[in-house]
């Protein structure tokens, strides 16, 4: 199928769809990421539908950020990230969708929070026992964060406790970003903090993309929704990193 036809199929798609992910065009068109890609920019040029991270939007009347991002394995993901909070730690939290899940359970202790994301700080900052900071930075309106240099830069006059990251894709190499200036922030939380805990659901695994952001060894604890396969529990043990796993608490 040539691209003026799938365009139109998708065109289509729009329309009883308010929104639509990278991987549901892959699989329905049987097109690689970066081809799913290049047909959502020119979606977006025709006015058509709002780019985001991992896919798009209908433009007009779309969903608001929080809802089109929810979904329950974030929420438990999030929620089990948070236990691993105590009293007065000085936290850094990117700006992933699960790490957003994760700052809305944040117990009720004093803390200290930096973040780049508008949506942790709009959460955040309506809590008076937590101390907050926001990074400079150029504005992204898709993922309603703050990016780039002068992010990382500022991020680096920090030290912290333990910094939160979601996780576009994980292989046996580590931890993966699809954007450049997604990596280079990531990069300067990990330089920032003691320790580092992931979050990411089951789909992330053995997702590889252009912009490595660490190695195993830089990551402290993987939180996520479902007990992945013997090789992967073989190689965080080899890594030290702690699994923490949410479909343990029903099972």
């Amino acid at each position: 199928m040539g691209q003026i036809e799938r365009l139109q199929q998708m065109r289509e798609w729009i329309k009883t769809s308010p929104e639509i992910s990278l991987d549901q065009l892959m699989q329905e068109y049987q097109i690689s990421r970066d081809t799913a890609r290049r047909d959502v920019i020119v979606l977006e040029q025709e006015g058509e539908i709002i780019r985001v991270k991992n896919g798009l939007v209908r433009a007009g009347g779309t969903l608001a950020y929080e809802q089109r991002t929810e979904k329950p394995e974030k929420r438990r993901i999030g929620q089990r990230a948070a236990r691993h909070v105590q009293a007065n730690d000085r936290l850094l939290l990117d700006a992933a969708t699960t790490v957003s899940e994760m700052a809305r359970a944040l117990p009720p202790y004093p803390l200290q929070v930096i973040t780049n994301s508008l949506d942790i700080a709009d959460y955040v900052g309506a809590r008076t026992d937590i101390e907050l900071y926001v990074t400079g930075g150029r504005f992204d309106r898709h993922a309603r964060s703050l990016s780039g240099i002068k992010t990382a830069d500022d991020i680096l006059n920090y030290q912290v406790d333990c910094v939160f990251l979601g996780a576009c894709g994980l292989t046996e190499e580590g931890l993966f970003a699809e954007q450049l200036e997604e990596a280079v922030v990531k990069k300067a939380m990990i330089r920032s903090a003691t320790r580092v805990i992931v979050l990411a659901d089951h789909t992330k695994f053995n997702k590889r993309f252009l912009h490595k952001v660490c190695d195993w060894e830089q990551i402290d604890v993987l939180v996520t929704d479902q007990v992945p396969d013997a090789t992967w529990q073989e190689r965080l043990d080899h890594y030290h990193v702690d699994l923490d796993v949410t479909e343990e608490e029903t099972t």
